[in-house]
């Protein structure tokens, strides 16, 4: 891990995230990029207003990216470098990403209730638009050694060692343990040999529990698990075919049973 991107809005979300990516950053040496992307305001009335310039925004954002970036490069000791850009947040993380080497984007969540609920839209979006892992840090979730993984997976995630790199990677700075969680609905019948014995080789060498639990709501048994086994980290995979990536195609009032304090990772697959 060398380049850690985050997208940063300057509100205290925003910041605990950062705090939590410049610690990553110290214990494994890499680098910090902090990013601002900024629309100019758009008039919604015809009452008249005093219009503020792309410069003027530009210089406001910087001042304050600038200080963020001073305060973790002080605090933390990490190299810190930063941008300001003008643009959609979501389309320019993906194109700063592809143009940095990004290994990693952390960014910050808030409120408390489902995973489509408590994700902002920027953090929704771009989640959706990059291949690149992305570490969503929740509003109340300090940094901890990463002692203890969970990783929920289903049957149909895949099991080909580059895409759990950046979670082994991450897993052996901290020589993490791995519980690997699959939840089936009761009247589930697939067997799940064939998927354990390929993350076995995933795995291998690592220490790893493979669990078990049962609930017709996926969600819910994830976060009943986590209530039962404390982590420091759950990791999942999202790609077309799994229950993650159809969670965050639904709208707002899906009901997901599940409120964690918990940073998640999450691995793309998206070919």
């Amino acid at each position: 891990m060398q380049n850690i991107l985050v997208p940063v809005d300057f509100s205290p979300v925003s910041r605990n995230a950062a705090i939590y990516a410049a610690e990553l950053a110290k214990k494994f040496n890499a680098k910090l990029l902090l990013f601002h992307a900024y629309m100019l305001p758009t008039p919604v009335s015809e009452v008249p207003y005093v219009m503020v310039t792309a410069d003027e925004m530009q210089k406001e954002n910087e001042e304050f990216i600038k200080n963020e970036a001073a305060h973790l490069h002080t605090t933390y000791q990490v190299e810190v470098e930063w941008q300001v850009r003008i643009g959609i947040a979501s389309d320019e993380v993906k194109a700063l990403a592809a143009e940095k080497g990004a290994d990693l984007i952390v960014m910050g969540m808030k409120g408390a209730g489902g995973l489509d609920k408590i994700i902002g839209s920027t953090t929704t979006n771009v989640i959706r638009k990059l291949k690149v892992p992305v570490l969503v840090i929740p509003e109340k979730a300090t940094y901890q050694q990463i002692l203890h993984i969970t990783y929920a997976y289903d049957l149909n995630d895949p099991s080909n060692v580059a895409l759990f790199q950046p979670l082994l990677d991450l897993a052996s700075g901290y020589q993490s343990r791995f519980s690997l969680l699959h939840v089936q609905s009761p009247s589930e019948n697939e067997s799940s040999s064939a998927a354990i014995s390929a993350l076995e080789q995933v795995f291998n060498g690592r220490q790893v529990s493979f669990v078990t639990a049962e609930d017709s709501n996926v969600t819910k048994g994830i976060s009943e698990y986590l209530a039962q086994h404390p982590c420091e980290l759950l990791a999942m995979v999202a790609h077309r075919h799994n229950f993650f990536e159809r969670v965050f195609s639904k709208s707002n009032t899906t009901a997901m049973a599940y409120e964690t304090s918990i940073p998640l990772l999450i691995l793309h697959n998206k070919e």
